[in-house]
Formats: C-alpha cells, sequence, structure tokens
C-alpha cells in the first residue's frame, strides 16, 4: 500500500527525478538473457513512480502497463513516455488491486517499490495476474554495509522507515526471498558509489526510502540527524554514498 510518507517523502516531482537512481545495462540484461523477459513480453511494472525503470523496458520493446496510483507521479512518466512508446501504457491502479485481468501478464516487475506494499495482499494479486510461465522481479536498494558511512546511513534509513528489515527484524534478502517459491529465486547484484552534496545527499534518501516528509513529527528530526551525519562524514563539502542494487526474481509463493 502506498502510504502518505512516500509522497511527503519526494517533495516534488523535480526531486525525484532529479536524485532518483537510474538502473545498470546489466540489471536489463539479467531480465532479458537469465528471467526470459522478451519484446513478445507483456510486462506490468508496480509502482512504476515516474517510469525510470518503464524506459528500460520499453527500450528493448516490450509492451509495458506502468502501474502507479500517484497522480503526479503517473502524469509525469505519462508526459515523458507516451509520445515516443506507443507501447506504453499507464494505468491508475495499485499493487494490491491492479484492475488487471486474470493471467494478463508474462512478467511483473517492482522497481524500488515493493517495500510501499502490502506482502500479502499483492503475492494474492500477482499469482492472479501472471501467466503460468510468469515471473516476478523485485528490485531493492540499499546503501552498502561495507564501510561506516553506509553503516550509519542504513541505521538511520531503518529507525525512521523500516525499509530493508521485515516486521520480524529479517533483512532484506530475507524478506524479499520469503515472497518467492521454494523452487528456486535467481539474483542479481551491482554495487555503486556516488560523490554528494548536502542537498544530493538528502534527495538521494528521500527519493528511495519511505521517509518522513514536512508535516511529520519527525521530519526536523530526521534532518537533524541527516545534517550531523553528513558533517561528520563530509570531505570538500561531499559525501561517497556507496550503495548496492539487487533483483530477486522467480515465482511468487502459493502460501497467503
Amino acid at each position: 500500500m502506498v502510504t502518505a510518507s512516500r509522497s511527503h517523502s519526494l517533495s516534488t516531482v523535480e526531486n525525484y527525478l532529479k536524485y532518483r537512481l537510474d538502473y545498470p545495462e546489466k540489471l536489463i540484461d539479467f531480465l532479458y538473457d537469465a528471467c526470459d523477459f522478451s519484446r513478445e513480453s507483456v510486462i506490468a511494472d508496480i509502482g512504476s513512480g515516474t517510469g525510470t525503470f518503464t524506459r528500460h523496458l520499453l527500450e528493448r520493446g516490450s509492451r509495458v502497463v506502468a502501474i502507479e496510483p500517484d497522480r503526479e507521479l503517473r502524469e509525469t512518466a505519462e508526459r515523458i513516455l507516451s509520445d515516443e512508446f506507443p507501447r506504453f501504457f499507464s494505468l491508475e491502479a495499485s499493487a494490491e488491486n491492479t484492475t488487471l485481468s486474470d493471467a494478463s501478464v508474462n512478467h511483473i516487475v517492482c522497481a524500488q517499490s515493493f517495500h510501499y506494499f502490502d506482502g500479502e495482499k499483492c503475492r494474492r494479486e500477482f499469482r492472479r495476474i501472471l501467466r503460468p510461465e510468469g515471473s516476478v522481479v523485485l528490485i531493492g536498494m540499499k546503501p552498502a554495509g561495507d564501510d561506516e558511512f553506509a553503516r550509519e546511513c542504513d541505521a538511520l534509513i531503518r529507525r525512521y522507515s523500516g525499509y530493508g528489515r521485515g516486521k520480524d527484524g529479517a533483512d532484506m534478502d530475507s524478506v524479499y526471498s520469503a515472497f518467492f517459491s521454494p523452487s528456486g529465486v535467481s539474483g542479481f547484484s551491482h554495487s555503486g558509489q556516488l560523490s554528494l552534496d548536502f542537498d544530493g545527499f538528502c534527495g538521494r534518501l528521500f527519493s528511495s526510502f519511505c521517509l518522513p516528509g514536512p508535516g511529520d513529527d519527525r521530519y526536523d528530526d530526521l534532518l537533524e540527524e541527516m545534517e550531523l551525519l553528513f558533517e561528520l562524514y563530509q570531505q570538500s563539502g561531499k559525501v561517497n554514498y556507496r550503495y548496492e542494487i539487487r533483483a530477486y526474481a522467480g515465482k511468487p509463493d502459493a502460501a497467503i
């Protein structure tokens, strides 16, 4: 379920477009080489936002139904993609109720959006709309855990959003993998690094995680912690933000 915190954290669509991390071409290759994506595929991109990931699928020639409940994000994607890609379709709906027909899509992708959804409800919905040979790909991003600054960022994100951990405290690997059937999950991992000033650091976190926004009681505390964290690790006004993108692909587990 998309929450109010998501729209707060984005601030503006312009901020979202400026700071939202793009995806490596190797990830797209993984989908088309290892997950049976093809030009003939009908793909539901759920929680598609402004269409950053949708574009990659369209550029491979696939037919993409972009599902996004937020009006401003959805209309931005429509303005950017509709004229360029005739195989792009935009739909106002949610992960838990896509409004798509039974067995109507070959694949489902959730690119940095699964943590906004009700996992049990969307599992049932995904099984309903997938064709028998279909697969689901969940893509997550988190600070890389191999340096002190990344670990501090990860801890801050978890304190204010819970992203990266399930209700029982399981890490992202466990939460995402548990969505799939025991028959197996294919995986992909990519690490990268960004050099960010303070505005870029804030924009990077707010555009990717469900953090408190203006009007939330915790918003001022969050900004204060972000400023302290930045000042502690910055050099010449910038921090090196290391991140990891992971993709999990398989069939949704039948358990509900």
